[in-house]
């Protein structure tokens, strides 16, 4: 596909309405038919926006020297040494969001994220995260759009990736109410989730079950190998992370649920049913490929019994919410291989039930149409605040 084509596909996002509903599918190396971490997400936003992306190369920094962040934020000190990445920007002409982006480094780490869920308020009701203290609170505005490329700059493993993130927000905050990271590489996947402050909690993912994020918490009652903030190691045994700060739009209400139960059916062949407790993982009941992985972020749940009939609900707040959706901006595959530079990335711009996949291997040079490289991909950065034209 050449460049025009692949950025008029992009135009579809410029017609994105309010949605907020992404949804992420993580499957461990022995779920998983290639023997290696898979991870797939379909990003979705209240537009409009567009996608823009560039492979921002290794460079070395002078001491003293910043992160290009949002002026209301933190001015976070460079590494001495930063990785080179691709990186997936949500751009848009009435500001840019700061917490939509993605990156893939030259290492082989990955890092995505979803809204967590708990609102400031929800149907008119105005909820509040308990006060808790220092873990309650910014350091000079906390760490916002800069906080996943720092990660991704600064690793070489997932689970490095998860010590660099949990250090930065003990040490800066995170502003958002909160916020579920997946990282990533070919062995390991971890789920982080973050409450606004300094509050935190991060699991593996087991390596032989699949993950379904839609947009809530997941972390139930704590268990061994689980990173935690100390606000909640200090909690005790019966201190649930799910129960404490979900707030009032849970994993039950159609927004979430309808996502993460059909997500199972159509990847793991897994009817969870409706149960009392939100399961963090499932096992599937064969190895999951990436052909049951594009199922399930097409989805529309065809032929189960809450089948959306008009694909595409404008008012998808008050219905059972399609995984592909209106405002679904780029669905995204990543096929983890040994050698980071042999890493696949599927690449839908715009709703994956009406848009091609483009394979693409950002370090062996293959690159989505109209991706920005060197001087240019730092100009990019340097103008992430600037609304688009």
């Amino acid at each position: 596909m050449n460049r025009q084509a692949f950025l008029a596909m992009g135009a579809i996002v410029m017609g994105a309405v309010a949605a907020n509903a992404c949804t992420a599918i993580i499957v461990g190396k022995k779920a998983s038919a290639t023997g290696r971490v898979i991870v797939a997400h379909n990003n979705d936003g209240s537009g409009p926006y567009v996608m823009q992306y560039a492979l921002l190369p290794a460079r070395d920094h002078n001491p003293g020297e910043t992160m290009i962040e949002d002026p209301a934020a933190a001015k976070i000190p460079e590494a001495s040494h930063s990785a080179a990445c691709y990186w997936a920007e949500v751009k848009s002409r009435e500001g840019n969001p700061p917490f939509a982006d993605h990156f893939l480094n030259e290492h082989g780490v990955l890092i995505i994220s979803n809204n967590g869920g708990v609102m400031q308020k929800w149907d008119g009701v105005s909820y509040a995260l308990p006060d808790e203290g220092r873990f309650s609170e910014l350091r000079d505005g906390g760490i916002r759009q800069s906080f996943r490329r720092a990660v991704a700059e600064r690793s070489h493993t997932a689970r490095e990736a998860v010590a660099i993130a949990t250090n930065l927000i003990e040490t800066w905050g995170y502003p958002m109410p909160s916020r579920l990271f997946t990282i990533a590489d070919r062995d390991e996947a971890w789920v982080l989730e973050v409450l606004q402050g300094k509050r935190y909690v991060a699991r593996r993912c087991p390596d032989d079950e699949v993950v379904v994020h839609p947009n809530c918490l997941t972390v139930g009652k704590l268990k061994p190998g689980d990173i935690v903030s100390p606000c909640f190691a200090a909690k005790g045994a019966d201190f649930d992370f799910i129960r404490s700060y979900q707030g009032p739009r849970t994993w039950k209400s159609n927004y979430c649920h309808y996502r993460w139960r059909g997500s199972y059916k159509t990847v793991a062949g897994v009817d969870v049913g409706e149960p009392e407790e939100y399961p963090f993982s499932v096992k599937p009941v064969h190895l999951v490929s990436i052909e049951d992985i594009k199922r399930g972020l097409k989805s529309h749940y065809e032929g189960m019994p809450w089948q959306i009939a008009e694909k595409h609900p404008t008012d998808g707040e008050k219905n059972v919410v399609p995984v592909c959706r209106r405002g679904t901006l780029q669905s995204m595959v990543c096929m983890f291989a040994e050698a980071p530079s042999q890493t696949e990335l599927h690449v839908a711009v715009g709703r994956p039930c009406e848009t091609p996949y483009i394979r693409c291997r950002p370090f062996a040079g293959e690159l989505p149409p109209g991706t920005v490289t060197g001087a240019a991909a730092l100009q990019q950065l340097k103008e992430h605040w600037n609304p688009i034209p």
